[in-house]
């Protein structure tokens, strides 16, 4: 499921990056902000229960919500979080099936020098058997003309 969250993470980015490029007039003002109201339904056949090894289809049911303000002097900032309601059916309907929740947050700002960005995810999900599945990760990133000058991924993983 992680594989799968940093997927949907870059598709995000890749969608803001669409934003920000089609919302050109909006972000030119000085202090402008955006806010950008997304919703969509992955349905990701094809994975592995990372708990069980058993196969089976994620879906998940998303709504993220994005701030994006340009200031006068070139900085961007985005702040975003996103809930999620997320399924996993097995292929064999004799293994365990999970339901639950997917929250995340996302913090980044740009300059034309600086780079900083910082993520929070939180996924439980439970088991049809009464177990969970619970992944945590913090991640951080700060680029500055001097290179990587920061960076930290820490993420938690537990079946229990």
């Amino acid at each position: 499921m992680l594989r799968i969250f940093r997927l949907a993470l870059a598709c995000a980015a890749i969608t803001l990056a669409g934003l920000l490029a089609a919302a050109p007039p909006a972000l030119a003002a000085p202090a402008d902000t955006i806010t950008v109201v997304q919703r969509q339904v992955d349905i990701n056949p094809g994975e592995t229960n990372p708990c069980t090894g058993a196969t089976g289809t994620i879906v998940d049911d998303e709504q993220d919500v994005f701030h994006i303000t340009a200031l006068a002097d070139g900085t961007l900032r985005l702040t975003g979080h996103g809930t999620t309601s997320v399924t996993f059916r097995p292929d064999d309907p004799d293994q365990i099936a999970y339901e639950g929740h997917e929250t995340f947050a996302l913090s980044e700002i740009g300059t034309s020098r600086i780079f900083v960005t910082t993520l929070a995810t939180h996924v439980r999900v439970r088991g049809t058997d009464g177990t969970f599945l619970t992944i945590r990760e913090v991640a951080h990133l700060t680029v500055s003309p001097a290179g990587v000058t920061a960076t930290f991924d820490e993420p938690t993983f537990a079946c229990s």
